[in-house]
């Protein structure tokens, strides 16, 4: 009997019509499907839904605790995204919708919506990345599929600021928090974050901030934000 995981290997099932872009399938499959081998009768019905705000794996672990507190049965949960193993009833949907919500997190209904989050989910990782990075209008062509100028244009118009711009201030938030943990170096945090120079992060930083790096680092209660609320 073959398990019908192998049509993925196989990539046979694309070819009768069920959904194969995010590596699930749905629809009946019968006996003598496939160099007739008798297969069981299968239903199965997926369902993604593309969440807003989710930034960290602390983020992916709440939303699966949210989940599994709303017997909502999933496949896989990541940053911007969980894929259910069935679509929900409007109850359900509801109630993931107010769950979330509790959080700081938000559904997302629109394409473009999708589309703009995923972008920034890009963008911060790409801040987080240590040391020698690729360009960032690269790694987001090559992250998204998308031509740059298109990533760009949309993501201005929608969130009123460049990604350039917001790229620069969710560096800037990374390095305060590189700075108050007080293991790092200004020039080790430099290099983390993929200035040029010590004395380029040091000017990037007091240009953002109106202090110094070492200023901030004596203040005893350092002003931080969420990068979500960025």
């Amino acid at each position: 009997m073959v398990d019908t995981r192998d049509l993925k290997s196989l990539d046979l099932y694309r070819l009768y019509g069920f959904e194969s872009r995010f590596g699930h399938w749905h629809g009946l499959i019968g006996s003598n499907f496939l160099f007739g081998t008798s297969l069981a009768v299968r239903t199965y019905m997926s369902e993604i839904i593309n969440i807003k705000n989710m930034v960290c794996p602390r983020c992916i672990k709440v939303v699966r605790e949210i989940l599994d507190t709303l017997g909502i049965r999933y496949e896989s949960v990541q940053l911007g995204q969980a894929v259910l193993c069935d679509a929900m009833t409007d109850c359900q949907r509801e109630k993931l919708h107010q769950a979330l919500l509790t959080e700081g997190f938000e559904i997302l209904d629109s394409k473009e919506s999708t589309e703009v989050e995923n972008t920034r989910i890009a963008i911060i990782e790409w801040t987080r990345m240590e040391g020698n990075r690729p360009n960032l209008s690269d790694f987001l062509q090559d992250r998204l599929l998308r031509e740059y100028s298109a990533i760009s244009k949309q993501f201005s118009l929608v969130k009123a600021i460049t990604i350039e711009r917001y790229a620069l201030l969710q560096r800037i938030e990374y390095a305060k928090e590189l700075i108050s943990y007080g293991e790092k170096t200004f020039t080790e945090i430099a290099w983390i974050l993929g200035f040029s120079s010590p004395a380029h992060f040091s000017s990037q930083f007091k240009k953002e901030t109106g202090m110094s790096p070492g200023q901030f680092r004596s203040m005893h209660e350092k002003q931080r934000s969420f990068i979500d609320r960025i």
